[in-house]
């Protein structure tokens, strides 16, 4: 018994002794500043080499400055603090196709980061690809907005069936990668929307579920390519009275070599908006590990995403509800947000939507005036798209 007992206490003080340990190398990397002051990069001549924007000129010239921002505290808003540990995520792609692009979303700038690749045929059998590493700063290949909406052509109800719920299968295909939207509803202002974006692709399925039998549904698609162009299709009348089944050919079995065409990354001009594009001679499904290392770097652990420096940031200081609601969607039938009050993640407006962060001509930094044009700007009645 003597013996277990000692056991026992030499085994908590072990424990303790690393808990205190680890808890102090979590407090100096929470105290970690970044290696160098954000005026080396973001100021004067060096900001105009580097491409980025003068901050402190544009800041200096305002009759109104934030506190945080006289004071120098950049990292509150833009730095993530405290330890973090390397972020993994997965994509895929959800149905077999010969060119897919995937959006590799919130990169931080100079970080390295690396993409393993998986890929399998139709059949199922899984093709040696290599992982695939860059650092979003250093991608070369960089594509300009061709200003042109996706062409939608083949719009079509593959099936209509009966699981759990009653689900329909909307097909379409587009003349460039694109996202996959549908809108539906008993009326043709439709009310209800399914979306899929983690991959653009030229041959679009989705799938809606919750359907009443016996009912004619309003239905529309809509793509939008890489760029940010958008297109959407008439309306069309969807009916849950017939049930209507994928026809299943038969498939020879094709005992070739499938080759991979392509595998690359690049980026869109004028922006840091990060993809990475797989080819191949066959329809193939893709399935990517996205792994970040946690590494401190001059912008320390990172950049915090940017919902986090124009949401998260401000109600730390900022009571909410004294104004209008942000962390919302921004789409409606009469709400159109306009280029100039900006938002995140498809629509969601923020803080920044309505105020300047570092400072402006106005009071409370206000983008517009907030008794006559601010309201106007957004409600404005006409339905968005």
């Amino acid at each position: 018994m003597r013996r277990h007992i000692l056991t026992l206490i030499l085994c908590t003080a072990v424990s303790m002794g690393f808990l205190f340990w680890a808890n102090i190398a979590t407090i100096s990397l929470s105290n970690a500043k970044p290696p160098s002051n954000c005026k080396d990069c973001h100021s004067g001549a060096k900001a105009v080499e580097m491409g980025l924007e003068d901050v402190y000129a544009k800041i200096d010239s305002l009759p109104f400055k934030h506190s945080i921002v006289e004071e120098e505290k950049c990292d509150l808003c833009h730095i993530i603090r405290g330890f973090k540990t390397g972020r993994t995520w997965e994509l895929s792609s959800p149905d077999a196709q010969k060119e897919h692009v995937f959006f590799l979303k919130d990169l931080s700038w100079d970080r390295k980061y690396k993409v393993d690749l998986r890929i399998k045929d139709n059949s199922g059998k899984e093709i040696p690809a290599e992982s695939v590493q860059f650092i979003p700063s250093q991608v070369s290949l960089a594509i300009s907005n061709d200003q042109s909406a996706p062409l939608l052509k083949n719009v079509e109800v593959e099936e209509v069936r009966q699981k759990i719920f009653l689900e329909a299968v909307i097909r379409w295909e587009t003349d460039e990668p694109s996202n996959s939207v549908v809108e539906y509803g008993l009326t043709p202002q439709y009310g209800q929307t399914v979306i899929s974006e983690k991959v653009f692709l030229k041959r679009h399925k989705v799938a809606i579920s919750g359907l009443k039998g016996g009912k004619q549904y309003h239905y529309r698609v809509l793509s939008r390519d890489i760029f940010g162009n958008i297109n959407s299709s008439d309306d069309f009348i969807l009916n849950t009275s017939e049930q209507i089944s994928k026809e299943e050919g038969v498939r020879g079995i094709d005992k070739s070599q499938l080759v991979v065409k392509e595998v690359s990354t690049f980026k869109i001009k004028e922006t840091k908006d990060i993809y990475l594009k797989v080819v191949s001679d066959k329809p193939i499904r893709a399935y990517l590990t996205v792994n970040e290392p946690a590494e401190i770097d001059k912008h320390g652990f990172g950049l915090a995403p940017s919902r986090f420096s124009r949401i998260d940031a401000c109600v730390r200081c900022h009571a909410q509800g004294a104004s209008h609601p942000v962390g919302i969607m921004s789409k409606g039938p009469k709400t159109k947000i306009p280029a100039e009050l900006p938002t995140v993640e498809g629509g969601i407006i923020t803080c920044v939507t309505c105020h300047y962060a570092h400072g402006g001509n106005k009071r409370y930094f206000a983008r517009l005036d907030f008794q006559r044009d601010m309201c106007m700007a957004c409600h404005t009645g006409a339905p968005f798209i």
